[in-house]
């Protein structure tokens, strides 16, 4: 609610405890059931970090530069992102935006049929970066998936970061970044069954390894064959802490029903509860066996990794595993994140 009403509408409260703000949110009724669904599909939700649309290095550089004009222009932050998934962000000078404000800004504007339509200029409050005052974002599709957003603290910007607007396209559009993310949404991430057998540190790309033959199911790590990928993994999060982001594989078989994705996902919130427990914890490694899944969580100072095996599958070669799953991310980090991001503080 703050983010369409800011915390003042604590004032309103003090004063008369039987306000009626009911009036006051007329129309979001999308954007409130949109933000709950997420609750059981976005990692983003419980992970406090932001996902990244995989794409080559120079393309999401190329982006990054135009925006970072706008940014230096007086702009607090340039967002280009595709569906929930960031394509490139800049913030102004000694101005952080906060991982759970992006989750909010996505939803707000994915929820919304009418920024689809047209260009828009709305207040908006983010928790994490001014829980009482509005900033005002501009709003555009540039296609079917792709949007722009600019946020700025004037309510009289709309022009100015319309003009802003129309050279970030015709930038986008000449260095082919919108062909590059259409492309990217359609061939998907990261998938287990292509985690490569002996993974070398920049040996690949993201690209070569989607493309590389699956090995034969029993031979690679000396067990009978099961389901998904590699000694049977199944799904794979992996959390960069110092760059607040995380890449996730992409669902396959067996976890390809929304339902078994579901419950995935909330296996993985309550490993992540159990592992930042500060009662209990905070603990480094996690293995857990049941009826449906093996489950091994590992964080370092540098990140986290949660990953899902088959129930069958081995301690020892999940253990391998999950090395092997830790370095491909590194061979394809340049794809996989933006880099060169400043850390958020918070």
């Amino acid at each position: 609610m703050i983010l369409i009403l800011t915390k003042s509408i604590n004032r309103c409260f003090e004063k008369n405890p039987k306000f009626d703000m009911t009036p006051l949110l007329g129309g979001t009724d999308a954007v409130f059931s949109s933000l709950i669904h997420s609750f059981n599909w976005n990692p983003a939700t419980f992970l406090h970090a932001y996902s990244c649309l995989p794409l080559a290095y120079a393309t999401r550089q190329a982006a990054g530069a135009i925006l970072q004009d706008v940014a230096e222009s007086g702009v607090l932050f340039a967002i280009l992102m595709c569906k929930h998934k960031v394509i490139s962000l800049v913030g102004a000078q000694k101005a952080s935006l906060h991982p759970d404000d992006m989750l909010l800004l996505a939803n707000f504007v994915m929820s919304s049929e009418s920024f689809r339509t047209s260009e828009s200029f709305s207040p908006i409050c983010l928790p994490r970066y001014n829980p009482m005052a509005f900033l005002y974002t501009y709003v555009y599709y540039l296609d079917a998936d792709t949007y722009l957003m600019l946020l700025t603290a004037n309510p009289d910007a709309f022009h100015r970061l319309k003009d802003w607007r129309i050279r970030i396209e015709m930038v986008l559009l000449k260095s082919n970044v919108l062909n590059e993310a259409q492309r990217s949404m359609l061939d998907g991430g990261m998938r287990v069954e292509d985690l490569p057998v002996n993974p070398s540190p920049r040996s690949g790309s993201l690209s070569s390894h989607l493309g590389q033959p699956r090995p034969p199911p029993d031979s690679a790590d000396g067990c009978k064959a099961l389901l998904g990928g590699p000694a049977g993994l199944w799904h794979f999060i992996y959390r960069s802490i110092y760059l607040d982001q995380y890449v996730s594989s992409e669902f396959s078989s067996p976890i390809n029903t929304p339902k078994q994705q579901k419950r995935l996902y909330r296996a993985y919130q309550k490993l992540y509860t159990s592992m930042h427990d500060r009662e209990l914890g905070p603990h480094k490694t996690q293995f857990r066996r049941d009826d449906n899944y093996v489950l091994l969580c590992w964080v370092t100072q540098d990140f986290e990794l949660y990953a899902a095996f088959d129930p069958l599958a081995d301690k020892a070669l999940a253990i391998k595993t999950c090395n092997r799953v830790c370095q491909w991310v590194k061979d394809v980090e340049n794809e996989v994140f933006l880099l060169g991001a400043s850390p958020f503080s918070w």
